[in-house]
């Protein structure tokens, strides 16, 4: 048989672009990769802990970047994401344990009982929201590109004053904190150590040769205190919306903690600071090494913060360790009172759950962040200006922010869904502070 010359070329033409689409597909899978890791996790999560339905998802969390052009599927107790069928991925739920995303297939689901998980849903309790408070709670829950507020609650003398939530939510709805769980995680460590007035703060932060892998290079000298204050000088890239240590660990790796362990250092030590949820991860792995011959991770964070926010939940990974970084849930009312925990300096209902002193060390700023990071804790910047010198805060992705101020014996915490750095928060603080003694 015999083709015409106009004939052959398009042929040509056409397994050329099939080659090129085909390159550019096996350019792209590992991005694609991760990114439906990212929509299965947290659809599942939003779908099995919010109760709310995979288009909704969809349409109002999955929406920028690539993850405009993800499918959602239910399964037996999971969530499946794809692009066109050409990268997959599944994350699972366990009722009080949440939602865990399988980075390796051929390993298992490791048990975990869940971390303070399961609070009952409560009465609607009557918050007489002063008049005053009405512009700046208006103000709070305005729209932001790409989404707005969800839940908002402000605190003063550790009483509700004022809150406010977005259609489709309430004081039961479990909100994620994102990067607000690295504070959790830091208090969790200090809860590891003596209550008693033994404890030397800075001799235990001053702490090295943690884990025999390191012991052969120069990470040896890492002490917890770099840990904490995100200087200890091991590489990381922070990247998101891209392939970087931060999204491969999330999404590509089952063990967290061991991925960021396994990072080489870059800089010495306390030289240089460099934003990193690995280096949180380890420090949860440290947690759970601190209290493994006495109790395990799981009481340990009950403790500490079943009354404190009954509602919390910090998903695992697939080796059953909680991921300290990024996956912390709770309603807007209980992140008002983890902020008002910190603000009592780890006293709640008259227990004293944490060292005298460890929130004042987390306070502290940290070597190279220019005054504005402390131990796995934000401060005041140049971008806050109305916030007092004494404040301090959570601060997550997307937006989340718990800020404690003591002078004003005031907590804010704002949670929701939207751009990045996006929230006119320096104007919510001020119009609140305007009208509160």
């Amino acid at each position: 048989m015999q083709f015409s010359t106009s004939l052959r070329r398009g042929l040509i033409l056409l397994a050329l672009l099939l080659v090129i689409l085909f390159a550019a597909f096996l350019w792209q899978r590992p991005l694609l990769n991760i990114g439906a890791g990212y929509a299965a996790k947290h659809a599942c999560s939003c779908h099995y802990l919010q109760g709310r339905e995979l288009e909704e998802i969809r349409e109002h969390d999955l929406n920028f970047s690539v993850l405009g052009s993800v499918s959602l599927s239910l399964g037996k107790q999971s969530v499946r994401a794809s692009f066109f069928g050409l990268a997959q991925r599944e994350a699972f739920f366990r009722p009080g344990i949440g939602c865990t995303l399988l980075n390796n297939t051929e390993q298992k689901l490791k048990a975990f009982k869940g971390v303070a998980a399961g609070a009952k849903k409560r009465q609607k309790a009557v918050v007489k929201e002063d008049d005053r408070l009405t512009k700046a709670l208006d103000f709070g829950m305005s729209p932001v590109p790409g989404g707005g507020a969800r839940g908002l609650v402000i605190m003063q003398s550790g009483v509700i004053i004022g809150e406010r939530y977005a259609e489709g939510y309430d004081q039961d709805t479990p909100l994620l904190g994102w990067t607000m769980t690295k504070t959790l995680t830091a208090m969790a460590y200090g809860a590891t150590l003596p209550l008693d007035s033994t404890l030397d703060i800075t001799a235990e932060v001053n702490r090295k040769n943690l884990f025999p892998e390191w012991a052969a290079d120069s990470r040896k000298n890492i002490t917890v205190g770099h840990l904490l204050n995100m200087n200890s000088g091991l590489a990381w890239n922070e990247a998101y919306g891209a392939i970087s240590d931060a999204t491969v660990m999330l999404h590509e790796q089952p063990n967290m903690a061991a991925y960021a362990e396994g990072m080489p250092a870059e800089f010495a030590p306390g030289d240089d600071w460099k934003y990193s949820s690995g280096t949180t991860n380890i420090i949860m792995d440290l947690t759970d090494r601190n209290i493994r011959q006495t109790a395990s991770l799981e009481s340990l964070l009950n403790r500490l913060y079943g009354k404190v926010a009954p509602s919390l939940l910090i998903e695992p990974d697939q080796s059953g360790r909680p991921v300290g970084s990024s996956y912390g849930w709770a309603t807007a009312r209980d992140w008002a009172n983890l902020g008002q925990f910190m603000l009592q300096d780890g006293i709640w209902a008259g227990d004293t759950l944490l060292p005298s002193g460890w929130i004042d060390w987390m306070r502290q700023p940290a070597a190279g962040s220019e005054g504005t990071y402390g131990g796995q804790t934000w401060l005041p910047g140049p971008d806050m200006p109305s916030l007092p010198q004494d404040a301090f805060m959570m601060r997550g992705f997307q937006d989340q922010r718990v800020f404690i101020i003591p002078s004003r014996q005031l907590v804010i915490a704002r949670l929701g869904h939207g751009e990045d750095q996006v929230t006119d928060f320096d104007g919510l603080v001020e119009r609140v502070l305007a009208i509160v003694d």
